[in-house]
């Protein structure tokens, strides 16, 4: 026996259009939204690098035009009897290779090796002078690191 029921069908007609209406009113408000203070972002990425039997993968440095930034890498140690620890620091530079500012010295959790090895995400909030943003070349900075 097959039954339908007609009178839910505009009922249901009306609740996914204001569903509709109402996914897509967030997405366009959020595009005309304008911060009084825009913030420009340079970032660069280093690959794997090993040190010892440490490894970093994916480290990323960021720096935004308000004077903070950021630093996250995951690290990992194939061997360890004491717990490594994965130390990073950073030179910001111009274009032509001139050292405009230090940050660092960045520590990982202190890390233990296994089969496979744990892998340890971390981050690094920092400062510096705002007013040197626009003289950083980011793809000249260079990551010092120890483990």
């Amino acid at each position: 026996m097959k039954r339908t029921i007609r009178r839910l069908a505009p009922v249901f007609a009306v609740a996914a259009a204001g569903a509709a209406v109402l996914a897509g009113a967030p997405a366009a408000q959020a595009a005309t939204v304008h911060s009084p203070a825009d913030v420009s972002v340079k970032s660069a990425t280093y690959g794997q690098l090993h040190k010892g039997d440490c490894e970093q993968d994916n480290g990323t440095i960021v720096i935004r035009s308000d004077g903070t930034g950021d630093w996250s890498a995951t690290t990992l140690t194939f061997q360890t009897h004491s717990g490594d620890v994965w130390h990073a620091d950073f030179d910001f530079k111009t274009t032509a290779g001139t050292k405009l500012f230090h940050e660092g010295t960045f520590d990982s959790p202190r890390m233990n090796d296994g089969n496979p090895p744990p892998r340890y995400f971390w981050t690094h909030h920092f400062t510096y002078d705002a007013a040197l943003f626009g003289a950083v070349d980011i793809f000249k900075t260079t990551q010092t690191y120890n483990c």
